[in-house]
């Protein structure tokens, strides 16, 4: 099951049943990179504001041409809806039968600071009013927390890495004495590996709070153990509706950056090296860490995602990251013989 197979069984209502058969051709990804050139444009029949429809809720616009084209040719009625000029009435937000929930936590890069919250209000609302969403409110909250996705985890009895929360530069002096190095510092609300760093020592740390640039605005920040991998790889494992769309292999070199689209920039770590990361399909992920994302994703609420964890050399299996804004790469699609959108 895809994608738009699980956007199928939803989209069966009393009113009607929309039916998505959709060619495969023209489902590369996600995330092509290919600019959406009329994002505000929907293909809505005119005064039916209520036909089963799905409305799209995203704020980069730079990652959803293939997914606007396809239900343009399946004939699924649908409109964008960017948070980065969308309004709505609180008790009225619900225009659609289906949403689908495509905000990334990195918004606040791309300057857009107040996307986050205005999709965490506008995801409320429209569950409030008994609307379906995938990928709602409580996935949503998860995936813009790394706290939060570390105390889901925690709970469920997995490995997750040692960490200490910090909103300032005080409160790092505050417990330095206490912590273990090296050691990495990244943003509770991550993405594309920004803000994040590798501290060597104690007097490494005292330097960096030095630099302004080294919290990001607004918001907290971690403190957490090196975990290393045995095979200097992650692994990340994606679901749809609970089923196992494919596992790979990210092989990042010399950045923090493990978003798999193709497009995606790369920030080094080391100036002057260039960055890269390799993704490789895993055919051969164990069952029982493929067991153990499920149930994170389970318990996450999470419709539509992927899980990472590292297994170090001493036998620890360490859950890392749960990530919402799932990405398919055309190569490992093709290497592992799945399209995540059917």
């Amino acid at each position: 099951m895809g994608v738009f197979a699980t956007e199928r069984a939803m989209l069966q209502t009393p009113e009607r049943e929309v039916i998505m058969e959709i060619d495969s051709s023209k489902l590369s990804a996600f995330e092509s990179g290919t600019p959406v050139k009329e994002a505000t444009e929907s293909n809505l029949p005119p005064g039916d504001e209520f036909a089963p429809s799905v409305g799209i809720v995203f704020e980069n616009d730079a990652w959803l041409s293939p997914l606007f084209e396809a239900m343009k040719t399946a004939g699924i009625p649908y409109e964008p809806i960017d948070v980065r000029t969308h309004t709505f009435d609180l008790l009225h937000a619900r225009k659609h039968i289906l949403y689908l929930n495509r905000v990334s936590p990195s918004s606040y890069l791309r300057g857009n600071d107040g996307a986050i919250s205005h999709a965490h209000a506008l995801l409320a609302s429209l569950e409030a009013s008994g609307t379906q969403v995938v990928n709602g409110s409580r996935s949503f909250r998860l995936e813009t927390s790394k706290v939060a996705q570390q105390l889901l985890m925690n709970n469920l009895g997995v490995d997750v890495p040692r960490t200490h929360v910090v909103s300032s530069c005080d409160a790092v002096r505050e417990i330095v004495n206490k912590l273990v190095f090296p050691l990495i510092l990244k943003p509770d609300t991550g993405g594309s590996g920004a803000f994040v760093r590798r501290i060597e020592n104690e007097e490494h740390l005292l330097t960096l709070l030095d630099d302004e640039n080294v919290f990001a605005p607004g918001h907290l920040m971690l403190l957490q153990e090196l975990v290393v991998s045995e095979d200097g790889a992650i692994a990340r494992v994606e679901f749809v509706d609970g089923e196992l769309l494919f596992a790979m292999k990210v092989i990042p070199q010399n950045t923090f950056n493990l978003c798999p689209a193709e497009a995606c920039p790369r920030n080094p770590i080391e100036e002057g090296v260039e960055p890269d990361a390799i993704f490789e399909p895993w055919p051969d992920v164990p069952e029982d860490a493929v067991a153990q994302a499920r149930e994170i994703l389970r318990a996450s609420q999470l419709d539509i995602g992927g899980v990472e964890w590292m297994d170090t050399a001493d036998g620890r299996r360490c859950f890392i990251d749960i990530n919402a804004t799932s990405v398919y790469r055309e190569d490992i699609q093709k290497a592992t013989k799945v399209n995540g959108f059917l």
